[in-house]
């Protein structure tokens, strides 16, 4: 699981590690959620997150039919995340979400964005933000950066 959380390949082989050795269960009694934005480590509305009491698992990246976008006008600033015939896989942080606190973390999450369901890199689903089409209108196509993180990084931002 160490290994996994740090993106770290199958000793000096270079290959990625095998789903089987990357994918730990989700708890009992959790929601694994899958975060892009906002909602990631150090990050300003982490605090809802670790707030519930819900548990880092790893970090890894959807599969590669996503598109990413800088949404228009929200604070703090978000990114909205839609499956797409053509995209790229995106980081994302994997959180498992204690069930009982799980339907108080969606109701605060404001429109366009929603919670679906996630394809990752390695085949597994899981919940996790995804955005209505009606954000899309004024959003900056940031797909290329492959991430939330990495797009602030190259505004010379810090999470806020």
């Amino acid at each position: 699981q160490w290994q996994a959380s740090r993106g770290l390949p199958l000793g000096a082989t270079g290959a990625p590690l095998p789903a089987s050795a990357a994918a730990p269960q989700p708890a009992a009694h959790t929601v694994r959620v899958a975060v892009v934005g906002a909602h990631l480590t150090g990050m300003p509305l982490n605090h809802q997150l670790t707030s519930r009491r819900a548990a880092f698992v790893e970090r890894t990246r959807t599969a590669g039919d996503y598109r990413l976008y800088a949404l228009a006008g929200t604070t703090p600033p978000k990114p909205g995340l839609v499956k797409s015939g053509a995209g790229e896989p995106i980081e994302v942080e994997l959180w498992d979400v204690p069930l009982p606190a799980f339907g108080a973390f969606v109701a605060e999450i404001p429109a366009p964005l929603g919670i679906g369901t996630l394809e990752l890199e390695d085949g597994r689903q899981v919940k996790g933000f995804i955005c209505e089409p009606r954000g899309l209108e004024g959003a900056l196509d940031i797909t290329a950066f492959g991430g939330w993180r990495a797009y602030l990084a190259s505004l010379g931002a810090a999470p806020r």
